[in-house]
């Protein structure tokens, strides 16, 4: 922590000196170079959801403490589809957080980016959304938390009291995505200064490449301050395009319909104790209708592999057998390739920014051959034998994707578009809020 303390005031020192420089380089404002910028720094107060991998800690506080530092571009002509989101910033920002549990949960530095959005203007106040996304780097992990007796066997210990947890079993690795979302509000006070209030949901997790992966959940507030060089040239958040600098934004994004396809992959775990990886990948082909320049929605064919599915094997499994985990999830006896497949239907609402577009897909499974195989517990009283499950079916969904996964799939989708026809993305797909695999991968529209 008293590294991450330096780093933290390091920054707090730069920023204003940044600030500075920036306003009287070469004897011009901010007003005169193209780019109109705004720095923001803030301390934060929150609570971290105590789920029952984290509820077995004593903590050293209530409350968990952290800051952030961030420079955010204004949207002038360059950053024309900025406008068209009532005129949004975009952000860079660095957040530190001490999650209030020094031995087994530590802290975490975040640089994420993010979008102000505005929603309602006023000379007084402004108020607003602010999305982001970025990584997350924490200092306790699984690995740094369990005692070596008991490294990747379990997380806990029986005592004549019961189970008392000993190592982090919410983060399996030190990188991790970072997501946060909220609302925000800034108060103007003179010559360019704000008070800065926002209140956020923020997520730590690595979508089960490495597991444990429980994740963390925050709600944050932050009080702070944020100064604007430029802010007499420009009046109060509201800015209108430059014309002599011509909009640099690829038409390709804004066709009213198209076709995608795409296709991608990665690796997962499942069970902390294998120490296994296992290939996923998906592929799907959509088409969309975009019937305003910031959003689309689309429906599409979706097509999963899991190779994990050919590994979850329950105590009967030999102890010879490759790519064998013990995680009792799944009722299956034996390795088959075929198990590893799901085909299902979605439907895509995606918001467009630019060349961006971030969307949350919510489908449902058509082809799922280990439907009829979970949970564990009920076909194994079933005498082994697979259940009888239509297309939809119950399911117990505060439960999902530790015991089943049920009929119904969810991913978040984030795609960058090469000009006109190609796109990479990134996904995360999901039960409920249950992570199965993060994949990247390329696609191209028709």
């Amino acid at each position: 922590m008293r590294r991450i303390s330096t780093i933290f005031l390091c920054l707090c020192f730069t920023f204003p000196m940044l600030a500075v420089r920036y306003r009287t380089a070469d004897h011009r404002t901010a007003s005169d170079v193209s780019y109109k910028m705004r720095y923001r720094g803030a301390f934060s107060l929150g609570y971290l959801l105590r789920d029952d991998k984290l509820s077995g800690f004593d903590f050293d506080r209530e409350v968990n403490l952290g800051g952030t530092l961030a420079v955010e571009f204004l949207p002038t002509g360059r950053w024309h589809s900025l406008q068209q989101w009532n005129n949004a910033s975009v952000g860079l920002a660095l957040t530190v957080l001490d999650m209030g549990q020094q031995k087994y949960v530590g802290q975490a530095i975040a640089p994420h980016a993010y979008l102000n959005i505005p929603l309602v203007h006023h000379p007084k106040a402004i108020f607003g959304l602010r999305p982001g996304i970025g990584l997350g780097f924490v200092t306790r992990t699984y690995a740094n938390t369990v005692p070596d007796e008991l490294r990747w066997k379990s997380y806990r210990i029986m005592t004549e009291n019961g189970y008392v947890q000993v190592a982090n079993a919410s983060i399996g690795s030190i990188v991790n995505a970072f997501l946060t979302g909220g609302f925000y509000f800034d108060f103007p006070i003179k010559n360019g200064w704000d008070v800065t209030l926002s209140v956020a949901w923020q997520h730590l997790s690595n979508g089960s490449v490495m597991t444990p992966n429980g994740g963390l959940n925050m709600f944050n507030a932050e009080l702070g301050m944020a100064y604007t060089p430029s802010r007499k040239t420009m009046g109060f958040h509201y800015y209108e395009p430059d014309t002599d600098v011509p909009a640099r934004l690829h038409d390709g994004v804004k066709k009213k319909w198209g076709i995608e396809m795409y296709a991608g992959g990665g690796v997962r775990n499942v069970y902390y104790c294998d120490r296994e990886w296992f290939g996923v990948a998906s592929a799907g082909l959509s088409v969309y209708w975009q019937p305003i320049s910031i959003f689309r929605v689309g429906i599409g064919g979706d097509m999963y592999y899991d190779g994990a599915y050919a590994a979850l094997c329950d105590e009967f499994a030999s102890e010879g057998a490759k790519h064998i985990t013990y995680y009792g999830k799944t009722y299956l006896r034996e390795s088959k390739t075929a198990n590893c497949f799901r085909v299902g239907v979605s439907l895509q609402p995606e918001f467009v920014v630019g060349n961006f577009t971030f969307g949350y897909h919510v489908g449902v499974y058509l082809y799922d051959p280990v439907k009829n195989l979970e949970p564990y517990s009920a076909v194994a009283a079933n005498n082994g034998k697979p259940l009888n499950r239509g297309v939809f079916y119950a399911y117990d969904p505060t439960k999902v994707s530790n015991y089943q996964d049920g009929w119904c799939y969810q991913k978040l989708m984030l795609r960058y578009y090469c000009g006109k026809n190609f796109f990479v993305h990134l996904g995360l797909k999901l039960h409920v809020i249950k992570a199965e695999f993060i994949d990247a991968g390329i696609g191209v529209r028709i």
